[in-house]
């Protein structure tokens, strides 16, 4: 097999491409934790009708990432395939995330009308940022090492982005609120005028090397050929199975205020414990290029798993009664978690390549699209299991619990997602694109370029 360069993309483009995410995930954060408490106490929308268009724009985002997928695969220009949605769409979505913000001079009907235009919309809009994002990083670099250290730095970009605005949204909020209005408007502008500089400076300072040189035989895909290529892929199916599974440890994120407020009676508790698990994360995350070089990827995640489940049922059986015993937890867990958080993403970009070779077609943007959408599927999931969970334990809120539902709130921080980790690893086990075929796919089909687009 011919040898491969390795370390070929610049510091620039490797920090670049983590200002990207870093600038995204600050407005989805703000989107994601604000945006429901926004609509019902400064709007006038009731829980039941938010709770509604969330659900009708996870269905539509079933189909629009998909679409989205299609549209970059068939993408050609100059710029690339991603890079030209990046220069050309950061203000589309800067604008649509300050609207859903906004507060219109209309009735509640009229409010009502108004909120599910911008979201839907705005879930539009964002698609066509994200799915190119992701994608991008398969086209930096067609080499393992390259897209680990890649999407690394951009995890940790991510994780201090979603760190942002959990912190300082509040803050800001109360600086600009009057009589008059409410101060999300304000923060809005300012982490999506952020968000904008972010996503275009990678539109103008990445590179896409990742080209096939000679094989001549890829067409444009329609959107059956994309359906056929997510579900023949082999590989794909088995990571997209495992971030499926992951919804269980998810659960630890969706209840932890829950667990601060009753199970540790202090609110304020919740900040101190998302900042340690969030800091050890970006921690795990960093040091993933570096294991990596140590100890294979998929190797790594089932080692991160078992950890994780170790970890899971052994702060279950010391109990909550020690707050500081809980931060050590949360730390390690944290660390942990940041390995497959980056790996994954690596092994979904890996099978690129695979259907590459298997199809003759290149569906970087149908692939990448799966991740997205698997990421809202799952967030809805968990939101759906947390109610149920919660529903089960005989919870009820602003009240003294009981000690059924203090063990049940528990054991979805602890328990159920050691469980969920090492259920997660085992269709892993059936990835068959190790470093060494992957580095063999790549000479294969050519794809280190002569020179990358300008």
């Amino acid at each position: 097999m011919p040898s491969l360069p390795s370390a070929t993309v610049p510091l620039k483009e490797r920090l670049s491409y983590a200002t990207a995410l870093g600038g995204q995930n600050l407005m989805y954060t703000f989107v994601n934790f604000f945006i429901l408490i926004f609509y019902t106490d400064v709007m006038g929308i009731t829980p039941a009708a938010a709770g509604a268009m969330f659900l009708a724009a996870r269905i539509w985002d079933a189909y629009n990432d998909l679409i989205m997928g299609v549209i970059v695969d068939r993408t050609r220009s100059r710029w690339g395939k991603c890079r030209p949605f990046l220069l050309y769409m950061a203000l589309p979505i800067a604008v649509t995330t300050a609207l859903l913000f906004y507060v219109p001079a209309l009735s509640g009907r009229g409010r009502l009308v108004y909120v599910w235009i911008t979201y839907i919309l705005w879930g539009m809009v964002y698609t066509s940022g994200d799915i190119p994002l992701w994608t991008l990083s398969g086209r930096i670099s067609p080499l393992t090492e390259d897209r680990n250290t890649l999407i690394s730095w951009a995890r940790i970009a991510g994780a201090l982005g979603t760190a942002a605005a959990v912190l300082l949204t509040v803050p800001l909020k109360n600086l600009f609120q009057t009589e008059r209005a409410s101060g999300y408007f304000g923060v809005a502008l300012i982490f999506c005028a952020i968000g904008f500089l972010s996503i275009v400076q990678a539109g103008l300072i990445t590179r896409e090397r990742t080209m096939r040189q000679s094989s001549g035989r890829e067409r444009k895909a329609g959107v059956n050929d994309s359906l056929r290529a997510i579900f023949s892929n082999g590989p794909l199916m088995m990571v997209l199975l495992s971030y499926l599974i992951a919804v269980l440890p998810g659960l630890q994120t969706i209840l932890m205020m829950h667990f601060a407020k009753y199970n540790l009676r202090d609110e304020s508790l919740m900040t101190m414990i998302a900042g340690i698990s969030l800091v050890s994360m970006a921690v795990g995350a960093g040091l993933v290029p570096w294991l990596t070089k140590r100890i294979e990827g998929k190797k790594l995640v089932i080692l991160s798993g078992v950890i994780l489940a170790a970890l899971g049922t052994l702060m279950y059986l010391i109990g909550y009664g020690n707050v500081i015993a809980f931060y050590v937890f949360a730390a390690a867990w944290g660390l942990f978690n940041g390995f497959p958080d980056v790996i994954r993403t690596t092994m979904i970009a890996n099978t690129v390549e695979y259907m590459e070779k298997k199809t003759g077609k290149r569906n970087e943007g149908t692939i990448f699209s799966t991740l997205t959408f698997i990421g809202k599927l799952t967030a809805g999931l968990g939101k759906f299991l947390a109610g149920i969970l919660l529903t089960v334990v005989g919870f009820k809120a602003n009240a003294a619990q009981s000690p059924q539902a203090l063990q049940g709130i528990f054991m979805a921080m602890t328990l159920i997602p050691g469980i969920g980790s090492l259920l997660m690893i085992i269709p892993l086990f059936f990835y068959r694109i190790d470093d060494k075929a992957h580095r063999q796919l790549v000479s294969e089909l050519g794809l280190m370029d002569a020179g990358a687009e300008p």
